[in-house]
């Protein structure tokens, strides 16, 4: 009896080596698969009865996973800091051509040229080339001025077409953790394969947006946009869809709505949006381009900067006179129907010629240069009609560069720090779960010589069996 027992023993043990040998090899083979963590084959010892005969022995249980959710979150957090702070500065870098920080193009090369244009009118007031200079520079500008107004609506389209495709994945990879619900509940199983895909899986949906993952009693996973809306839970999916409206009543007509993202019920939770690239892209659309371009409430800095040039620039000139003694003409006209159409819009009024220009300030005392002394001052001048927000003409639009530069380099920067964030997280998950090929080869030497020994063992107890059966018979 003792022979038979210790053969079942030593067929088991040679089982727990066998399916050692499996977990070690699974290991190496999803070493570079990503979101799979290290499995451990699980062995526990057998109960001594010698009453009835039992040797003892070991056994393999199901393989444990050394997975730590913990710097699973870590690694998820670091993803949508990322995200968000990488869809930023690529929206942004596309955004400061317009406000050259240089001076040598865009908008602020252009109104330099301007009322350059203006103070060398200024000395030659009768000059007609000085005139005609200064009918190409504002045209330059007004061009300037369409192009800046084009490229933040270019933008614009350009993160909504991000936003809208961001939407859709994630919706995508949330019918994906809807689809792990589904199948883990029909096997009610671990299964490494699932759960390296699943984590996989959520780790991209950090990157896109802020998601809380929840996992469940049995075993399910419940997935939450920004901790509050609802993207999965259990067997079911509710789809999230991005939308483009204005709230309250607007101030400017036909200007540029607002990005939302709205629920599966129609609710309105962009503010549950609190990372990833979603976040990040809603930031720039909702924030800082409607800085610049406007939206349904304000004007936005360059239409500011497109009216207060075009309206006091027609303001001196219609209050001086043209060589003819006539009242100036003014030089630039635009959609006043919506302030947020200025920049867009402006341009140098087609009536204008270089000889209904006012030079001539009719005082008292009159000045045959007055006005375009005035002209040539606009740009830097602190009168209260001169001014935007208390600045003058450059000073404010120094400082919209500065704040867009800004901004980008605070993007950059963000971008460069949260990618180390990443690295270091996902470094300390790998020392935790990770897989390494040195460590797993070492083991598979070690399980195959134990189970060698055992088999060897096998044979030695089965040939014992058959003397002791020959021997009885």
């Amino acid at each position: 009896m003792g022979l038979f027992a210790n053969l079942t023993s030593s067929v088991k043990a040679l089982n727990a080596f066998e399916q050692s040998l499996e977990v070690a090899q699974n290991n190496v083979s999803n070493a570079s698969t990503a979101g799979y963590a290290k499995q451990l084959a699980t062995l526990s010892a057998l109960p001594f009865q010698a009453g009835t005969g039992m040797v003892g022995g070991v056994q393999a249980g199901a393989p444990q996973s050394t997975r730590d959710e913990y710097l699973e979150q870590a690694v998820r957090y670091q993803a949508g800091v990322l995200g968000n702070y990488k869809a930023q500065a690529r929206a942004l870098g596309g955004m400061e051509p317009i406000f050259d920080v240089t001076g040598q193009t865009g908008i602020i090369a252009a109104l330099n040229s301007m009322f350059q244009s203006f103070s060398a009118w200024s000395a030659n007031p009768d000059s007609a080339a000085a005139r005609q200079d200064v009918l190409s520079k504002a045209q330059d500008l007004g061009a300037s001025f369409q192009q800046a107004s084009s490229v933040l609506s270019s933008v614009t389209g350009n993160v909504d077409n991000q936003i809208d495709a961001t939407v859709s994945q994630i919706n995508t990879l949330a019918a994906q953790v809807q689809t792990y619900n589904v199948e883990h509940g029909q096997t009610g199983t671990a299964d490494s394969g699932l759960d390296a895909h699943l984590h996989d899986t959520l780790e991209t949906l950090s990157g896109l947006a802020g998601i809380t993952a929840r996992f469940e009693s049995d075993g399910s996973v419940t997935l939450l946009l920004g901790g509050q809306t609802p993207l999965v839970i259990g067997s079911r999916q509710y789809a999230l869809q991005s939308s483009y409206f204005n709230t309250g009543v607007p101030v400017n007509l036909n200007a540029t709505p607002a990005a939302h993202i709205v629920d599966s019920t129609g609710q309105d939770v962009t503010s549950h949006v609190v990372g990833g690239s979603l976040g990040g892209l809603l930031t720039v659309r909702n924030s800082v381009l409607p800085s610049l371009q406007g939206d349904s409430q304000q004007a936005g800095a360059l239409n500011q900067i497109a009216k207060k040039v075009a309206d006091r620039v027609n303001q001196l000139l219609a209050s001086g006179k043209d060589p003819a003694g006539n009242a100036g003409a003014p030089l630039f006209t635009y959609d006043a129907s919506s302030a947020a159409n200025t920049a867009h819009s402006l341009v140098i009024d087609p009536n204008i010629t270089a000889n209904t220009l006012a030079a001539l300030d009719p005082g008292p005392p009159p000045v045959a240069n007055g006005i375009t002394l005035s002209l040539a001052g606009l740009g830097s001048s602190t009168a209260a009609t001169d001014t935007i927000g208390g600045k003058s003409i450059l000073d404010f639009l120094n400082g919209q560069t500065q704040i867009l530069g800004q901004q980008a380099a605070d993007a950059t920067s963000g971008q460069t720090v949260a990618q180390q964030s990443v690295t270091q997280a996902q470094a300390l998950r790998t020392q935790a779960s990770g897989v390494s090929l040195n460590e797993e080869a070492i083991n598979v030497m070690e399980l195959q010589r134990g189970y060698q020994a055992i088999s060897k063992l096998i044979t030695v107890l089965d040939g014992l069996t058959d003397t002791l059966i020959n021997m009885v018979q």
